[in-house]
Order: C-alpha cells, then structure tokens, then sequence
C-alpha cells in the first residue's frame, strides 16, 4: 500500500502476546504487509476488529452464494437466493459480535450493501449455467512451499470451460494497488493449487458485485513465481519481527480506520508500548475483546475478511 509516510520500527511487549501462526492466509499475508504492527495486535495478542456493516454483509453474501450452489441447478433462483439470505442475515445479526449492527443506520447499511450486492451477482452470472462440484465450494486449500506453508479457503473453483478460481467481492472495484493486491490473494490459491498433483488452475477471477465488475488474470509462470516469493518474504519477515519483538507500523490513510489507533505510537505521541498492561487497558476501554482462543493458530478467524 502505498503511503506518504515513512514506516516506524515499534518495540512491542511480548508477554501478553502468542506465536505467530505456522500457517499463512492471503488475508495474513496482505494485513503483514500493509502494516505489521496492525497484524502483531490481531494475530499474535488476538485482539478481535470490531465488525462493520460491509463485513457483514459481506459476510452475509458469501455466505448466502454458498448456500445457493449447494441447490440442485434448477433452484438456484433470485428467490430462493433472497430467502436464504434472509435466514443467513438475522441469524449473523443475532451473534454478539454482530448485535451492534443489528439496529437503525447500521442495520439499514447492511441491508443495503447486500442487497446491492446480491442484485449485482445476479446480473452478473446466471447460477442455473454454472457448473460447480460441491467440492470446489468454500474449499480449504493447503501447500508447502519449501517449508513455508499456506492456508486459505476459496470461495469457488469451476472447471469448465476454464479451470477458474472465483472472489466474490462485495464492495466496488478499486483501482491501483488495492486491486493488485486482491489479485495477488486469489493467485495465491491459483499457486497452492497447481503445486500438486492437481491438473491445475488457468485462471483467477474477482468479481466485484456491487457494481457488476469482473476482473479475470491468466495463471502464468511468472504471476505464480512472484506470490511464491511473496509468501517466502512474509514469513521471513513475520519470524523476524516475531524474534525481535520489532514491528514496522505502516502510517497511511488507512490509519483513520484502524480500532489500534488509540495506542499505536505512529498515531499517539504518548502512546503506551503496545502489549503492555496499559496498552491492553486502552484497548478495553475502547470496547475491543479478544479472542479466548490463543492467537496461535488459525488463519483467517482473527481478521475479518476484507471484503471492500
């Protein structure tokens, strides 16, 4: 991500904090490289980031896509999809990690953006002329790379006409970086895939529902090499850091968003040393909870997804 500001070295406090992860997810390795210390804060002291209404839905529309393509051919229909997103939505909404969305602006926002998003998958696709095996739906893919090992969990892979992994993307198609970056996630699966015995992935699809966009990459050699040494540069890096207890903060625009705002030294002149008690406390107070788990081992249950 590209910033106008320098990256900061920040000295954590380790006791409070986990291992890292002995697996990495696109979602991992894109949060370690926009900004390490964001990573270190919900990934290795486990700290949960507050859902938003876009997460939400988009939660919800991905969710409701998988539940369509588990339907014979014939009903999967733009009613049957609005009645399982319906049922997916009010039981999301009724978890207490959700219930603050579940009420005025914020329920009207989620309601929108998956409705938007939804309409958008219809005019985009027609799910009866899509063959998908129940096995390529919400799929977990695994590889060694040379003893760095990936994680991840597609959405969908279809193999005809063209073996294809597909990205639902519920919010609108960025431009830039932004969309290099979700390009480089779903060539990840592309590059996990093809490392087997698999007859292998040609393409890598994102579709962007909102605003009918689609955004297609061929699978080749070069594409496939680069996010192998992405994956090998991120592990280093993450190991590193983990063994110095140094992580480099990214300052950027991103940072009006960030819940670690409140105790990062890069926003916060007297900031707290991140992991002490009185960083934790902060923390607190702002309404954050951590996971109860360790934040040792899975991937992509730390972080949302990043769904815009």
């Amino acid at each position: 991500m590209t910033s106008n500001y320098d990256p900061v070295s920040v000295l954590v406090d380790p006791v409070q904090a986990g291992l890292p992860s002995a697996r990495l997810s696109p979602t991992q390795i894109s949060q370690f490289r926009k900004c390490g210390l964001r990573y270190w804060f919900s990934y290795l002291v486990g700290w949960r980031e507050p859902s938003t209404p876009a997460l939400a839905a988009g939660t919800i529309v991905h969710d409701t896509l998988e539940g369509l393509y588990r339907l014979p051919n014939l009903d999967r229909t733009f009613d049957n999809a609005w009645q399982i997103m319906g049922n997916i939505g009010k039981e999301l909404l009724a978890k207490p990690d959700y219930e603050h969305l579940n009420r005025g602006a914020n329920l009207d926002e989620v309601r929108k953006r998956a409705d938007l998003a939804l309409t958008g998958y219809f005019e985009m696709e027609n799910p009866l002329e899509v063959e998908v095996d129940l096995v390529d739906l919400e799929s977990d893919v695994d590889a060694d790379f040379g003893g760095v090992v990936f994680h991840g969990r597609l959405d969908r892979r279809t193999r005809n006409p063209v073996d294809r992994v597909t990205d639902y993307k519920t919010g609108k198609k960025p431009n830039g970086e932004q969309l290099d970056d979700y390009v480089q996630q779903v060539m990840f699966y592309a590059a996990a895939i093809n490392n087997g015995s698999d007859p292998g992935v040609e393409e890598v699809e994102l579709l962007f529902l909102p605003d009918r966009q689609v955004v297609r990459r061929p699978v080749y050699p070069a594409a496939v090499t680069r996010v192998i040494e992405i994956l090998h540069e991120t592990r280093q890096g993450i190991d590193q850091a983990y063994a110095s207890n140094t992580w480099v903060a990214q300052p950027s625009r991103l940072c009006s968003y960030c819940p670690f705002k409140p105790v990062c030294p890069t926003q916060q002149k007297n900031a707290p040393q991140p992991g002490s008690d009185s960083s934790q406390n902060t923390l607190s107070q702002t309404g954050l909870t951590k996971k109860p788990a360790p934040a040792v081992v899975n991937s992509d249950e730390l972080l949302p997804l990043d769904m815009d």
